[in-house]
């Protein structure tokens, strides 16, 4: 049995101490509060051997990810904004867990308080449907003259060459639509500028052309820039979705100068 950490809230603010009744959170068991030195630490036990043992692949790993964002949700929906703990940091009990955060209280609480009041909006800027079908072509058209190149016994152009065209003309095509999307984010970034306190882009983890980007704001404007956002007209081959308001994932590290690294990691 391990501990894990979920968030941190500051002592003394009124979600601070007021664990819902009856939240769970990995392996269905209950959330509780430990209290260290002016920070309150949101955690609950799982059940693995040591805080070592590395975190299962596949389902169990994205139920769990998905567990932790619920407990982290949940205390910003009480009215306070948490600084959510890296998915994944366990300890062999509470005495460790207790011991992480005292070595680390000062910077942790001095994020808590710089914190309070803001939270995450994210950008997901994507080509539309209809764009990712047309680029779509050459790349089709590749594998055809891969794997069936009787097609061009005829042409004056051979197999291989028209292989490399159509992969040319697929790079090409990806490169027009970052350059796409890049120009769209900035036009969107621009609008919203006076909303923005801090921003980080994050790094595409798919092979879809995707741009990413993470804005620090007031909770208070949350509806301003949701309309700021939705102003700016992308045309029908792009297509925008903006994700908040969330606890601020991009914007909690303990080391100056790291961002987006999703979650406060309290060995930084």
């Amino acid at each position: 049995m391990t501990v894990h950490l979920y968030c941190m809230l500051p002592r003394g603010h009124e979600a601070a101490g007021s664990v819902p009744p009856g939240l769970r959170g990995i392996d269905d068991a209950p959330v509780r509060a430990l209290l260290v030195n002016g920070v309150e630490a949101w955690v609950s036990d799982v059940h693995t051997a040591s805080a070592s043992t590395p975190i299962t692949r596949g389902q169990p790993l994205i139920d769990g990810v998905k567990a932790h964002d619920a407990v982290v949700e949940t205390a910003l929906g009480a009215g306070t904004t948490p600084v959510p703990a890296r998915f994944g940091q366990r300890f062999n009990d509470d005495i460790a867990c207790r011991a992480a955060l005292e070595s680390r209280v000062e910077p942790v609480s001095n994020v808590l308080t710089a914190l309070q009041g803001f939270i995450e909006m994210t950008l997901l800027v994507t080509p539309s449907t209809r764009r990712m079908l047309r680029d779509l072509e050459p790349a089709l058209a590749a594998e055809r003259s891969r794997v069936e190149p009787d097609a061009f016994e005829h042409s004056s152009v051979g197999p291989g060459r028209a292989y490399l065209e159509t992969l040319r003309e697929k790079g090409d095509a990806m490169s027009e639509m970052r350059s796409a999307l890049s120009r769209l984010a900035e036009r969107i970034t621009t609008a919203v500028g006076s909303l923005v306190r801090r921003s980080a882009e994050h790094q595409s983890v798919t092979r879809m052309p995707m741009l990413t980007l993470s804005h620090l704001i007031e909770r208070s404007a949350t509806d301003a820039y949701r309309a700021a956002a939705a102003a700016v007209p992308t045309g029908a081959e792009l297509r925008v979705l903006v994700i908040g308001p969330r606890a601020p994932y991009s914007f909690c590290a303990l080391r100056a100068g790291t961002i987006g690294a999703h979650g406060m990691n309290l060995a930084d």
